[in-house]
């Protein structure tokens, strides 16, 4: 209280109008006392002099402490009001004025109060939507950062940083074009922050496009710019980023596959078509030649078939809307099952057809007509690319908690550039021979496909003219279902 400038300003002139009214009535009183006692209308100028220095003095001191006992009493109150305001203002809403006075320091006090109350709401509203604004952000997958006018960045979001780059920042300091270097970017926020400061009744419209970044991901995005209001007279701007790298890649994939089908259709229908005009306008091919055309006839309509059925097999596995009913199945017999199928051909390939798998296995977690899919499209392609003479082996045992399986061959390899691309649809590292062999380029497409549905892992290892050999990896317990 003894620092407060409020409490001494008053109380100083208070004390200083005391005093001197005091001492001039104590001085004309001893004057009127003084001349009534000694008769005399002069009096000696020293004795006056003190008489007035003492009751001065005198004065001085009884307003001093009549004067600060009254301030106390007094200005206490709006001491109290005003420290309370004080802490109002460094956001401490926990005391409130106390004053029982119903004159103008209690309507004051009152006042105070109502104002404290209604500031804590206002703030923890404001800290509130600070809370959600900051939850919705943190969370957000699409990337956003706003500017000012300035292009100085006033806020950025999680996903912006991982997108961009940024490990560090500081906001209101660093600049757009500091920490995206991209000029495309940078000169349409110029020109934005330009016409938005032209237009005063009508906000400019949203501006979209696609940027490239190339570190630290090369990445598609599509950004989306719009100014946003931050007083009466100064705009700043809006910056939303999707990532659609993965969309143009499904994009270009359904593109591809269009023309991949298109041009696998046309083939055999070329021919079929061909074939038949011949004989529909040839009565004289002889019979033998009629049986050949027939028979091409047959081949592509068959290939035809196939690819058909690959494609709307592939469509299936491909939905996203697909439930599969998987179960626990012994898979030595379902495996069995394909060798003794599958024997056969290598008998009329002259090749050997290996089995290895031991008696007890452990069941796993699947669906039998997917394993058969899988195991068929693999041993087909094995036994299609080894030559006369030439062994493919199928292995199938117990990793840890996976069931591991290997279909080997010792044909003719795959070269190592090509691996990356086979699982692709339509993919052949020799598309001649593979059509000729009526091969659809969808079965290692389809392949993957179902390894994938069960949580499971593929890989290739070939070498020319040595073999291939195909490693999948199936767990034995699918996630998220019980055993």
């Amino acid at each position: 209280m003894f620092k407060n400038k409020l409490f001494w300003k008053i109380f100083t002139g208070y004390v200083a109008l005391l005093s001197l009214s005091l001492a001039l009535t104590g001085y004309f009183v001893s004057k009127v006392i003084k001349g009534y006692y000694s008769n005399s209308l002069t009096n000696n100028l020293e004795s006056d002099i003190k008489t007035t220095i003492l009751y001065i003095l005198l004065t001085f001191a009884i307003a001093l402490v009549i004067g600060f006992i009254l301030m106390r009493i007094n200005t206490s109150p709006l001491l109290n009001i005003t420290q309370i305001a004080q802490n109002f203002a460094r956001g401490n809403f926990a005391r409130k004025a106390e004053i029982v006075s119903s004159g103008e320091m209690g309507v004051l006090a009152n006042a105070i109060n109502a104002m404290g109350t209604e500031l804590q709401s206002s703030m923890q509203t404001i800290l509130d939507d600070k809370n959600r604004l900051d939850a919705i952000m943190a969370h957000m997958n699409d990337a956003i950062i706003t500017t000012d006018v300035e292009e100085r960045i006033v806020l950025i979001n999680n996903a912006a940083k991982t997108m961009f780059g940024i490990s560090r920042i500081a906001l209101n300091k660093d600049y757009l074009w500091e920490k995206i270097r991209n000029e495309k970017l940078c000169n349409l926020v110029r020109e934005i922050i330009l016409s938005s400061t032209k237009i005063v009744d009508k906000t400019p419209a949203t501006r979209t496009t696609e940027i490239e970044i190339p570190s630290p991901e090369k990445k598609l995005l599509q950004a989306h710019l719009s100014p946003i209001r931050i007083d009466k007279n100064t705009y700043g701007i809006l910056l939303v980023f999707h990532d659609i790298t993965e969309l143009r890649k499904l994009e270009n994939t359904r593109r591809e596959f269009v023309a991949n089908v298109s041009h696998e259709l046309r083939t055999p229908l070329a021919s079929i078509k061909g074939y038949v005009e011949t004989l529909l306008g040839n009565n004289a091919i002889k019979h033998e030649d009629r049986q050949e055309f027939l028979g091409i006839i047959m081949k592509h309509s068959l290939r035809l078939d196939n690819l058909i059925k690959d494609i709307l097999e592939l469509s299936r596995l491909d939905s996203h809307d697909l439930k599969i009913e998987l179960s626990h199945v012994d898979i030595r017999p379902c495996i069995e099952n394909i060798f003794s199928q599958y024997k056969e051909h290598c008998i009329e390939k002259n090749q050997s057809f290996d089995l290895d798998i031991p008696h007890r296995i452990p069941t796993i977690e699947t669906n039998e007509y997917l394993l058969r899919q899988l195991l068929t499209n693999l041993l087909d392609n094995a036994i299609k690319y080894t030559s006369k003479g030439g062994t493919v082996g199928l292995k199938v045992g117990p990793v840890n908690k996976s069931i591991r399986i290997e279909i080997s061959d010792t044909g003719i390899g795959i070269p190592q550039e090509h691996i990356p691309r086979i699982f692709e649809r339509f993919y052949r590292v020799d598309p001649a021979r593979s059509r000729e062999m009526g091969g659809t380029g969808l079965g290692l497409s389809i392949v993957k496909h179902i390894v994938h549905l069960h949580h499971g892992s593929i890989k290739v290892e070939s070498s020319i003219n040595v073999g291939s050999k195909f490693i999948i990896t199936i767990p034995q317990q699918q996630p998220g279902h019980s055993a």
